[in-house]
């Protein structure tokens, strides 16, 4: 599914932004029946309801799992607290990447959402 939001989120970023999105799209679907939503702020992957929600700016990413606050396992504690600030997206956490050098922690974090939300 695509409305007309689809292809503005990824206008204006670099190449090596498009790139790790897609990597990062790639790896999301593989996980489980996901669905890609494109929101007016955000892209939205959804299983029932959202998992992870994207923002993609000019030099990177930003993510937020949909997580309550003192939900998420991050050892590498490389997701900031959102809960008392506003946000675009769903969840208390949020996750800035402009590399795919962290994807599969990345995608475990993912997980533990997509295990708490899944439809």
């Amino acid at each position: 599914m695509c409305n007309r939001w689809g292809s503005l989120h990824i206008e204006y970023a670099s190449d090596e932004i498009k790139e790790l999105y897609d990597k990062l799209k790639t790896n999301i679907l593989n996980l489980d029946d996901i669905e890609v939503k494109p929101k007016k702020y955000y892209i939205a992957f959804t299983s029932g309801t959202n998992i992870v929600d994207i923002h993609i700016q000019k030099k990177a990413i930003k993510m937020w799992i949909n997580l309550a606050k003192g939900t998420l396992d991050d050892p590498k504690k490389i997701s900031r607290d959102v809960s008392s600030i506003g946000h675009w997206g769903n969840g208390d956490y949020e996750i800035q990447v402009s590399s795919d050098e962290d994807l599969e922690y990345i995608l475990s974090l993912i997980k533990q959402s997509l295990k708490k939300n899944k439809k």
